[in-house]
């Protein structure tokens, strides 16, 4: 990639802190009520990685691993944190200053903490927004149709470089998944396309 702006390089820190685990969450929260009729998942989180087949021919993968515990922060942890995986794509496009990713992580959790995930994930980020103090930075929260069991979506943006990234978050399951994206809204199109196509394997 090209040299990246530094407000870029500041939102990339917080998605890397953002997909090891929740970070800048909201403080302990004691576990939810079990939900009625919530079921574990059969697949393993390798089997739920959208695959080359799945996503548009402009994209490549260039990473995918499992994810271990060592890798997680104590709010996953605490919260039953049980296994991972995540892979990034990478966009073809040349002539791209920053380049276009996506990057999709998977965390499978008790059932009876898995309504925590997606609104305590929003939160961080919002939390993260007010600590960072950046008159320059906002965070939007975007009209989602539900995907999974429940989710939500985020567009964060740099207004002094324009940069910007999408976040999408859900949960279906025992299942939570996180897909982030940086460049346009054709590419948070793309990207939540292709959450639903990963929550139907689920």
């Amino acid at each position: 990639m090209k040299k990246q702006s530094l407000a870029f390089m500041i939102l990339m820190t917080c998605l890397i802190m953002l997909s090891v685990g929740i970070a800048g969450c909201t403080s302990q929260a004691p576990a939810a009520p079990a939900v009625p009729g919530t079921s574990q998942s059969t697949a393993e989180p390798s089997a739920m990685i959208l695959q080359p087949s799945e996503i548009p021919v402009n994209f490549i993968l260039v990473e995918k691993a499992a994810r271990n515990v060592s890798e997680m922060n104590g709010w996953a942890l605490d919260h039953g944190w049980k296994k991972g995986y995540s892979a990034v794509y990478q966009k073809n496009e040349p002539n791209s200053p920053n380049g276009t990713f996506i990057e999709q992580t998977i965390s499978v959790y008790p059932a009876e903490n898995i309504t925590l995930i997606v609104p305590d994930t929003i939160q961080g980020w919002k939390n993260w927004s007010v600590e960072e103090n950046n008159v320059n930075l906002s965070i939007e929260e975007l009209l989602l149709p539900t995907i999974g069991d429940s989710s939500a979506a985020l567009k964060v943006s740099d207004k002094s470089d324009s940069t910007q990234m999408y976040l999408i978050v859900f949960v279906k399951k025992d299942v939570f998944q996180n897909f982030l994206t940086n460049g346009t809204a054709a590419d948070y199109e793309i990207t939540r396309q292709l959450a639903g196509i990963a929550a139907a394997k689920i």
